[in-house]
């Protein structure tokens, strides 16, 4: 809960809601950096709600020598390990660069517990 909800006295159910980060897996050449899990911050007082409850961000370093199109997928588990939900985002990075990803975790889920992070190379049709 932030300092900012304690003051006007907002509280909800997203507001402690903070998942436990189990792991990721990257293709070769990319590695993932500076991960955190941002929770967003509660509609109250006349504040507009974000359309995310949540997200995952960090950097993807591109250590290949082409240009990369990644998708990174956060997967979101229960108590139980079954799967409740996968949220998305793609982006490039040019070769030996760094690229700043946003995952937004756009349905709240009440029993998400833990979640994963998967890089894979995106495919071009």
């Amino acid at each position: 809960m932030t300092a900012t909800n304690n003051l006007i006295g907002c509280i909800t159910p997203q507001d402690t809601k903070e998942l436990t980060y189990t792991g990721i897996t990257c293709v070769d050449g990319i590695s993932f950096e500076g991960h955190v899990f941002l929770l967003s911050l509660m509609p109250c007082c006349g504040l507009l709600a974000l359309p995310f409850w949540a997200k995952v961000s960090g950097w993807l370093v591109n250590e290949r020598e082409e240009e990369a199109v990644l998708t990174v997928v956060v997967t979101l588990f229960d108590a139980n390990g079954q799967r409740l939900a996968d949220y998305s985002d793609v982006i490039a990075v040019e070769a030996g660069e760094k690229g700043t990803c946003d995952v937004k975790l756009v349905d709240f889920q009440e029993t998400a517990e833990t979640y994963t992070v998967a890089v894979t190379d995106m495919e071009l049709a």
